[in-house]
């Protein structure tokens, strides 16, 4: 009976889910059919189911398991908290009077909500843990529930981001597809019940939002969500919008001054913000960025000896000179691009990106090799994929010391340096220049 009445309302809200896509205009205008789009979405819940029982039989320790833990505490809340005092639970949704002790006893009883080293740093355990706790009070403490809403929400973020490119590259609608929906650590670690899957929707709802309102298409609704959204990426994953920021200028300063040097004012930009960054310290102590970064690389190293993570690899230590970064940044760059390389393979996570490092290096010597030039249009597309790839890199090659917490870091990236490699090669001239060396051969 218990399992007669999950299908039930799994399948209800599937068909809920499948009923938006149809009518919402946000994907009725997509390009995408609806076809296509229940498709893309349908193995998107495949691999969100298919995460659950990794973790359910293959790494049981649902404890340890970040696709649990959030839920548990949500749990908690819910049964615990909410069920006692709707008011108290809501405090606690919204941040209210959560220092005092009534509340505080009620939250030191929960597993994540408190790292076990504490840091200057935003806890964004916190984030995942309210949304499912608000998600708990219609799912009925049924998990694939959440898997299915926050797989839609991922799937939001994933489609503003193809809307937002396909806009300007109409005619690589496949390319397009493939980056955007079908990149498989994407498709993994961005369909579970995981910070990813918000982190994607913020960032591709935002992404969505800003280029509909430099278009001046309604302004209101889509400031709100501009705003929205970034308060989610400031709560979710903060360095995500920090690092927004630079391109975000360079992407306004070149719409409204139409001009041709628009590599030349990203670069600019880019590099003025990041030096900025890296002295903010010097003019106001709580915006010392190098502290945070070097704060943040030492709870990862503790958290990895505490876990006793088993694919723990060397990163050099930083400290507050600004000369640490610098000379760390080539290392930091291929850690946080490349790795895990083939011959790092251990499990089938590390199978899915060694091979899609292995992708990325050979698209970008075909893109090399068959360069498609972007059109003035496009250019801010281009670069601001470029630049958000290569600070997201490095930053994660910084930081981040285990190579199964790379994997996931990077997935906020892998939708934008594939499109961008994907757009940027001439696969006419491929075919081209593929087919004279089979007519000279013959």
């Amino acid at each position: 009976m218990h399992f007669f009445l999950e299908f039930s309302c799994i399948t209800f809200y599937y068909l809920m889910l499948l009923l938006v896509l149809k009518k919402w205009a946000f994907f009725k205008n997509s390009g995408i059919t609806f076809k296509t789009l229940s498709r893309l979405l349908t193995v998107k819940f495949l691999f969100g189911f298919g995460i659950y029982y990794v973790y359910t039989y293959y790494y049981p320790d649902r404890k340890t398991a970040d696709i649990f833990k959030y839920f548990d505490d949500a749990k908690y809340l819910y049964e615990k908290v909410y069920k006692n005092s709707p008011l108290q639970f809501w405090k606690i949704i919204f941040g209210i009077q959560n220092e005092t002790n009534e509340i505080h006893a009620l939250l030191v009883k929960t597993n994540y909500w408190f790292k076990p080293f504490t840091s200057n740093i935003f806890n964004d355990n916190r984030t995942v843990i309210r949304f499912n706790a608000v998600i708990y009070l219609f799912s009925f403490g049924y998990y694939h529930i959440h898997t299915l809403i926050l797989c839609m929400l991922s799937f939001i973020g994933l489609t503003g981001i193809f809307r937002v490119y396909h806009e300007k590259f109409s005619n690589r609608k496949t390319e397009l597809i493939i980056a955007c929906f079908l990149i498989p650590s994407v498709l993994f670690w961005g369909s579970g019940v995981l910070k990813e899957s918000i982190l994607l929707f913020g960032i591709g709802l935002f992404l969505f939002a800003f280029n509909q309102l430099l278009d001046a298409k309604n302004k209101i609704l889509n400031l709100t969500i501009v705003l929205v959204t970034l308060g989610l990426l400031a709560i979710t994953k903060t360095y995500v919008l920090i690092l927004f920021i630079p391109s975000i200028f360079s992407w306004i300063l070149t719409y409204y001054i139409r001009t041709k040097k628009v590599g030349v004012i990203f670069l600019t930009i880019n590099t003025a913000l990041i030096l900025f960054g890296f002295n903010a310290g010097k003019i106001n102590p709580r915006l010392d960025f190098i502290a945070d970064l070097k704060y943040k690389q030492k709870d990862f190293i503790n958290v990895a000896h505490y876990t006793k993570a088993g694919s723990t690899i060397h990163v050099k230590a930083l400290n507050n000179s600004t000369w640490s970064f610098v000379k760390t940044m080539p290392d930091a760059f291929i850690n946080g691009l490349f790795r895990p390389t083939i011959f790092e393979i251990k499990n089938l996570f590390f199978a899915f990106s060694a091979l899609e490092n292995l992708c990325i290096l050979v698209l970008f010597i075909l893109m090399i090799l068959f360069f498609k030039k972007p059109t003035k249009i496009q250019l801010p597309y281009i670069y601001f994929g470029i630049y958000f790839s290569i600070l997201l890199a490095i930053l994660i090659g910084w930081t981040v010391p285990v190579l199964g917490a790379i994997v996931r870091y990077k997935i906020p990236f892998l939708p934008f340096s594939f499109s961008i490699l994907l757009l940027c090669i001439d696969f006419e001239k491929i075919k081209k220049t593929f087919n004279n060396i089979l007519n000279e051969n013959n």
